[in-house]
């Protein structure tokens, strides 16, 4: 089933026994892509957690860990706030184009420890689950207010009007994509903070729902990268998404 298929997909990227991963099908699958970034994983280990190097060779236990399997290379490219492409070296940028999965993502602001939910983009607003389509949000819609606190507010702030960046089709990632921006090399956040800067080490909230259990949904915690599902009336951090190949 969906729920034993999405706990067989975290198992599989933990023990690194795939890189290209295919695209998960109804409201898993967002804009789907077809090729993995790297994981970064570069070390390997034994089933006590002790490292291993060299890593082992064909034939030996514990051969062919995530770190013996290079995936395609991370790349990214900053956009202003118009869409164009930016130089690498640009110090302001409202965007980042995944140059993998063809995702574009918003880039977060203002990480000051001071909620100002006036100001979607702001870093440290929080926000429960919400969505009120029945066709996409699991079963359950989540915790939705009149305070401009939940997820359905927030993109509602993004695509009012011309829309951020004049688009209005930006909506919360799925789980597969969210999980597509942890960098395993990294801790504390586990990301890119050379193009996601003001990225919390917290959680952040995916548009999937938990199948078995629908009023919890999936979120990735980005002090480690794990990907886990709590009760949708949790505040958790957000990053919206748009596109994809």
């Amino acid at each position: 089933n969906s729920y034993a298929s999405l706990s067989k997909f975290f198992l599989c990227a933990a023990l690194g026994l795939f890189v290209a991963a295919p695209a998960l099908a109804g409201n898993n699958a967002g804009q789907a892509f077809s090729l993995w970034p790297d994981t970064g994983q570069t070390t390997c280990y034994d089933n006590a957690g002790n490292v291993l190097d060299p890593c082992p060779s064909p034939g030996e236990p514990f051969y062919g860990q995530d770190a013996q399997y290079a995936g395609p290379a991370r790349s990214y490219t900053k956009l202003d706030a118009a869409g164009n492409d930016l130089a690498e070296s640009a110090s302001s940028w409202a965007m980042v184009r995944d140059n993998v999965t063809g995702l574009i993502w918003e880039v977060k602001e203002a990480r000051n420890g001071v909620v100002d939910r006036t100001n979607p983009h702001d870093a440290d607003n929080g926000y429960t689950w919400c969505d009120t389509d029945p066709n996409t949000n699991g079963g359950d819609q989540g915790v939705c207010s009149t305070y401009d606190n939940d997820t359905e507010d927030f993109l509602a702030a993004l695509n009012s009007g011309s829309g951020f960046a004049g688009h209005t089709d930006w909506r919360l990632p799925t789980i597969k994509e969210l999980k597509s921006l942890v960098d395993t090399s990294r801790h504390s956040p586990a990301i890119s903070l050379t193009y996601f800067p003001n990225t919390l080490p917290s959680n952040y909230w995916s548009s999937t729902s938990n199948v078995k259990y629908p009023y919890y949904a999936w979120h990735v915690n980005f002090l480690d990268g794990r990907g886990l599902n709590l009760q949708k009336s949790k505040f958790y951090n957000v990053r919206a998404v748009r596109g994809g190949n």
